[in-house]
């Protein structure tokens, strides 16, 4: 089968999109299929490459991943095409007055919808009518990064014994980092000897701008641009704890990367980190900001509790969201367009 992706861009901006559609292409080229990816910085560009791009390779089926950012530009191809979901497609696109009826059409229009749970499967479905019957569940899955790069204890001067805290993910509103504002300065008056690193793209300027200047007050934290991708690893294996802070998820990567290394996660309770974990089993849910910062500090406080949860949500992982499923449900759903 001759597969055209389509990857949200441009790169820098999309690092867990990028992620997720060369996952993608390893992922099928190891069952025999043909792959190629395509995405540009430009809708003009992208338009008319796209068109080439198909006339050349002649797919025989194209995958856009992102409905808003790539699926948008297949509306009217011939080709069998399916569009995967984003949570930011789920959870803020398809809400907008501007942008949800483009993403909303290409739900009706795709061949075949591709959700990463059954959560995401009834939003769908009772936001578009049209697409029951061609949603299918494919959960994402969770990848052992190398933890070979360069660590941020190492690069940024970090002693071993600092009980450090990780926060990656791309700075725009719905990631939610502004929650985190206040997590230093509480865990320090509780006398613990604590630091954050906020890591990710500048999704949203203007918020990303505020996140910066607030956290650049603060003694103990640390924003940084987002890291290459060959150093991820190594800065999880580096963290006490990694927190999500996101108002609502789709199937975060960054909590399948860091549970896959047995990196404790504190993350926020949103339908899409339910599905991920399960409370106080293999990760800790918070509700408030309050919570968080008990959560946090527990960890601290217990290292050994905080080890054994990394570990049952490694064994979780590997167990529930295996790379062979993934791409046996990507080729279900294409055989099914």
């Amino acid at each position: 089968m001759k597969v055209l992706l389509l990857s949200p861009s441009p790169p820098h901006l999309h690092l867990g999109g990028i992620a997720t559609v060369n996952r993608y292409r390893t992922g099928l080229q190891q069952r025999g299929h043909l792959c190629e990816v395509f995405g540009s910085t430009s809708e003009g560009v992208l338009k008319q490459s796209l068109e080439g791009t198909i006339g050349r390779f002649r797919p025989d089926i194209v995958h856009a991943h992102d409905a808003l950012r790539t699926g948008v530009h297949l509306l009217g191809l011939r080709t069998p095409w399916v569009v995967s979901l984003s949570g930011e497609d789920l959870h803020h696109d398809m809400l907008l007055e501007d942008q949800g009826p483009l993403v909303c059409e290409v739900l009706r229009r795709a061949y075949r919808v591709l959700v990463p749970n059954e959560v995401a499967q009834a939003l769908v479905e009772q936001r578009v009518p049209e697409a029951i019957g061609k949603v299918d569940v494919v959960p994402r899955a969770a990848v052992r990064l190398p933890t070979g790069g360069t660590d941020l204890r190492r690069s940024l001067g970090i002693p071993r014994q600092r009980f450090l805290v990780f926060l990656p993910g791309g700075l725009r509103p719905i990631k939610g980092q502004h929650r985190a504002m206040s997590l230093v300065c509480v865990l320090r008056k509780q006398g613990a000897d604590v630091e954050m690193i906020l890591a990710g793209p500048d999704q949203d300027a203007v918020y990303a701008g505020e996140l910066r200047g607030h956290y650049g007050k603060q003694p103990g934290v640390r924003v940084l641009p987002a890291l290459a991708h060959d150093r991820m690893g190594a800065a999880y294996a580096d963290a006490d704890v990694v927190l999500n802070t996101s108002l609502s998820e789709g199937a975060a990567p960054t909590i399948l990367e860091a549970g896959m290394l047995g990196r404790p996660v504190v993350a926020a309770d949103v339908p899409g980190n339910r599905e991920l974990l399960r409370h106080k089993e293999t990760g800790l849910l918070f509700g408030d900001e309050q919570e968080m910062a008990r959560q946090v500090l527990a960890l601290y406080r217990n290292r050994s509790a905080a080890g054994a949860l990394g570990v049952r949500i490694r064994e979780d992982f590997q167990r529930r969201f295996d790379e062979g499923r993934e791409i046996g449900g990507l080729l279900s759903s294409y055989a099914a367009a």
